[in-house]
């Protein structure tokens, strides 16, 4: 038990409103740890839609918000337990424990390291909470840690993505621990591989050049928007490793699947009409960047080299990503924009190659946001400025 029964109740009593008014208007009461019940009251709200199997859980303790900021969701700490199962783990960047208490359910036993005492005091009261036995925790650093660590079977690092001025950092030499320094060390204690957790703004071909002992790589969105870079390290070098982008959606997972020599080689020719249908891939395959594999792999047509939008005749039921009825066609020409876009008030607007914004698209047009209708500005494969019309087919 972390907190008294007055804090309790004062949590349950001010969760749902904002936490700002809540601090503003203090608390009387000096049994409160008016503190500890802001963190609690802020850290359930970020749950709810972040933590969902967390936040139904009211005896969760959560951690300042910036441990909360870098951990993973529920769904991507599960999908990464579907990754990976064995005897023994190391979690050796702690943090909130998500991911580590996913993991438990597929390993023995975990071996989870965090320096700092009270994150390690929350983390252990949640793992009593959901009934997880199977974890040894270690308030020490990855450094300390490895210098007693024994092999285990595979090793978690999820780097801090801050500078010590707290600033956002992406590149895999400005994190902590520098994965470019300690992975000799790393793989050493690794007897089958390594996963590690990237920024969504990582530059993969970047990394893959710097850790040649990648295996694969897993860009993970959720519900369309892209979350995290995985990198799998392995003893064994893998000169053309799979990427995998995978987008996690209510209705299941959709995966595509290709490597960067395949793109490399895949050679696109350019449309001669617009199709019945088109086709934006999701998140997840856009940051893979697998612009041509993915028109190779659906036999479908890609509307410029540089759009990333794609075109057919034929429904594609399993198409990662957006599909749209194709309503009409209008070039970016003043005159016929006005006459025949005129009956459209309120549509979604997005741009891919083109040289207004989304924004500044909107208001040349006059058009409020939102409806059922879509609006793409584009560029074709002869350099010609269109708006295509359509409405979604799917979700």
């Amino acid at each position: 038990m972390l907190t008294n029964a007055a804090t309790r109740r004062f949590i349950t009593e001010h969760q749902e409103e904002d936490v700002r008014r809540v601090a503003l208007r203090g608390c009387p009461d000096p049994e409160v740890d008016f503190h500890w019940a802001l963190q609690q009251i802020e850290g359930r709200q970020k749950a709810r839609e972040k933590l969902p199997d967390f936040y139904a859980n009211e005896e969760i303790a959560y951690p300042p918000a910036v441990s909360l900021e870098q951990c993973s969701s529920n769904a991507t700490a599960a999908y990464k337990a579907t990754l990976w199962q064995g005897d023994t783990l190391a979690d050796l960047t702690g943090g909130f424990g998500v991911d580590t208490f996913a993991f438990a359910a597929k390993f023995k036993e975990i071996d989870w390291v965090e320096p700092q005492e009270s994150l390690a005091a929350i983390v252990r009261h949640n793992a009593d909470t959901l009934g997880i036995n199977n974890i040894r925790f270690h308030t020490e650093t990855m450094e300390t840690m490895l210098s007693h660590l024994s092999i285990h079977d595979c090793l978690y690092l999820d780097p801090s993505r801050r500078d010590t001025h707290g600033q956002r950092v992406v590149a895999l030499a400005d994190c902590q621990p520098n994965i470019l320094q300690w992975k000799s060390k790393l793989l050493d204690h690794a007897r089958h591989s390594i996963m590690v957790k990237l920024s969504p703004m990582i530059d993969i071909r970047q990394v893959l050049r710097q850790l040649p002992e990648t295996e694969s790589v897993h860009v993970v969105a959720v519900k369309g928007e892209c979350k995290e870079v995985l990198i799998m390290l392995s003893h064994t070098r893998t000169p053309n490793p799979t990427i995998h982008a995978m987008d996690l959606l209510p209705a299941g997972p959709r995966c595509f699947r290709f490597s960067l020599d395949e793109e490399a080689q895949t050679v696109i020719t350019p449309i001669e009409n617009i199709g019945t249908y088109l086709f934006e891939p999701n998140a997840a395959v856009l940051k893979a960047g697998a612009f041509k594999s993915i028109a190779q792999h659906y036999s479908i047509g890609k509307l410029h080299p540089h759009s990333h939008l794609y075109t057919g005749e034929e429904m594609v039921d399993d198409f990662p990503g957006k599909i749209f009825k194709i309503l009409k066609t209008v070039p970016f020409h003043k005159k016929e924009i006005r006459q025949q876009l005129s009956s459209i008030t309120q549509a979604n607007i997005a741009v891919r190659n083109f040289p207004l914004s989304s924004e500044e698209l909107r208001k040349k047009l006059n058009i409020k946001d939102g409806g059922n209708i879509f609006l793409f500005g584009t560029t074709l494969w002869d350099g010609g400025k269109w708006v295509i019309v359509g409405e979604a087919v799917n979700n």
